[in-house]
């Protein structure tokens, strides 16, 4: 499997992103905590980061306090240093880091090789051990916070900061079960991850399935909006649990070979942490060493991460095959897999198409913005070189349409404006199979993309945005479909919405590929299956 990233960085970011801590070699020597004050949540002398290039401190870059503070913000800063020069000079590195509990700082005060730093942080100092040395300090939020990257380990408990809640209720698995419980008051916790660097590599198989998921809405726990059925205290439902323990319900059943997510991953707006929630969201799939491919929505950018950075982030992750495209193209994350057997590695048997649908218009037509004449180029190139990005995926299509095309499929966020054609120019009704409860909010302008998808012989489009719709339309040659909502942070209503995702299936023998969906509320009934696609017909 190869993981390309083709875009060039830029010098101007809304929120530092740290990714590369440092040279191979460099070790973490010293942490200190750095306190910046303000007045109404104005910090003109605050650095989000260590600019300079000489300096071997390193910052990361998020306010311990999440922003709650109007008058302080509080950061870590690290140092670094090459092992062989601490090898040189017999210097001691950081072996451990530790949230002290009260009962246990009178040990940490009686051992000298302990030190406190503040915010119940100690640090264990000693000789280098290539097993125990920390290279990299980074923070998450929330009871959830996990971290999927190969070396790196949260620590279990938070940091004691103001407001610090001393029960420990810990998560229900089940959380409709105690909904008196507020355990909101947990999202905002401070962990620390730290880096241990193993070298772990990716397997390079995967297999022919795909589940599908769209509008998963993650934030640092987050509240849950309209849940269907009703629970008996909204306030309190945990929005990111229920939405985790559904995919994970679902990923044991169907077992899929690739994960397909098409945008509104973080609900940007409210999660104050992006990087948290995006570690939260791929962690079941590092888990289960299943690849997935992620596209932008219109809110995954509105939170402390550019489109950009979050693509950067994604090419740093474990079994992630996602890509910020050329930056010849309009928007990030354009990008093609091309999936060939394994058996007949010279044939694509299918095409997966991945765009950047933007998000809001900034031309003279208002509402959501369209696909542009440069990604329609980008598509049109990317089929006639028929060979981007090969990913040998085991026994997946090795037939042909009845053309000679190999199966091919797109995926974007926000749906093209055919989507809300219902009806053929001769007013018949076109097929429909599914939920259309909520007005498509396609673009007001057609950039006709659809044309180009037909003209290279596209079978399926996929989209999100519309939380409450969930269906497939044939469209002349192509069927135009949505994913469903899946995550309990965003919106549903509409009369009572549960939350869904839709699996697709690419069939080697038969040259087909059907579709089906799974419901929240009851993941082990499949429902809506049908054949979108049998080139046996043609």
């Amino acid at each position: 499997m190869r993981i390309r990233a083709k875009r060039s960085q830029s010098a101007s970011e809304k929120y530092a992103l740290l990714l590369d801590q440092g040279h191979e070699n460099d070790v973490v020597v010293d942490m200190k905590f750095s306190t910046c004050h303000g007045l109404f949540g104005y910090f003109p002398f605050c650095r989000k980061s260590i600019t300079n290039p000489d300096s071997a401190w390193i910052r990361v870059p998020k306010d311990i306090y999440l922003g709650r503070r109007w008058s302080r913000q509080v950061f870590l800063d690290y140092r670094l240093e090459d092992k062989d020069k601490i090898l040189e000079l017999g210097s001691s590195t950081i072996n451990e880091v530790h949230v002290a509990m009260e009962k246990e700082k009178e040990k940490v005060d009686d051992d000298l090789s302990w030190d406190t730093i503040g915010y119940g942080i100690t640090v264990e100092r000693g000789r280098y051990d290539p097993e125990k040395s920390i290279t990299g300090v980074n923070f998450l939020f929330g009871r959830m916070a996990t971290d999927p990257r190969p070396g790196w380990t949260v620590i279990e408990k938070p940091l004691e900061v103001d407001l610090q809640k001393e029960d420990n209720l810990g998560l229900l698995e089940t959380p409709d079960e105690d909904l008196t419980t507020d355990h909101h008051i947990y999202d905002d916790e401070c962990y620390m991850s730290v880096q241990r660097r193993n070298a772990v590599s990716q397997e390079d198989s995967v297999k022919s399935t795909a589940s599908y998921q769209t509008e998963l809405s993650f934030k640092e726990d987050g509240k849950c909006r309209d849940p269907w059925p009703t629970v008996s205290n909204e306030e309190a439902c945990l929005a990111d649990v229920r939405t985790m323990n559904f995919i994970t319900s679902v990923l044991g059943i169907e077992k899929p070979d690739l994960i397909v997510m098409t945008g509104d991953q973080v609900f940007g707006s409210e999660s104050k942490d992006v990087e948290t929630a995006m570690f939260k969201l791929v962690k079941p799939f590092v888990d289960r060493k299943i690849p997935y491919a992620v596209m932008m929505g219109n809110h995954d950018s509105e939170g402390n991460l550019s489109r950009k950075q979050i693509y950067q982030l994604l090419q740093s992750l474990p079994y992630s095959v996602s890509e910020a495209g050329p930056g010849y193209v309009s928007g990030y994350g354009n990008y093609v897999l091309t999936v060939t057997s394994s058996e007949q590695g010279d044939k694509n048997g299918l095409i997966m198409y991945f765009l950047d649908s933007h998000s809001y218009s900034r031309s003279k037509v208002p509402g959501y913005d369209f696909l542009k004449d440069d990604q329609k180029v980008f598509v049109q190139n990317s089929y006639t070189k028929n060979s981007v990005n090969l990913v040998p995926v085991g026994k997946i299509t090795t037939d042909r349409t009845s053309d000679g095309r190999p199966l091919s499929m797109a995926f974007f966020h926000i749906p093209l404006p055919e989507y809300r054609e219902f009806k053929t120019p001769d007013n018949a009704d076109r097929p429909i199979s599914g939920s259309y409860k909520e007005g498509c909010t396609a673009p007001m302008y057609n950039s006709h993309m659809y044309d180009v998808f037909k003209g290279i012989g596209v079978s399926v489009v996929s989209v999100g945005h519309d939380h409450c719709n969930d269906y497939c339309m044939k469209y002349n040659d192509i069927n135009l479909c949505y994913g469903g909502a899946v995550g309990e942070g965003g919106y549903a209503g509409y009369g009572g919405t549960s939350r869904r995702l839709r699996i697709f299936e690419i069939d080697d023998k038969n040259n087909t590929i059907r579709t089906w969906k799974r419901l929240q509320t009851k993941p082990d009934e499949s429902f809506d299956e049908e054949v979108l696609f049998d080139g046996a017909k043609l």
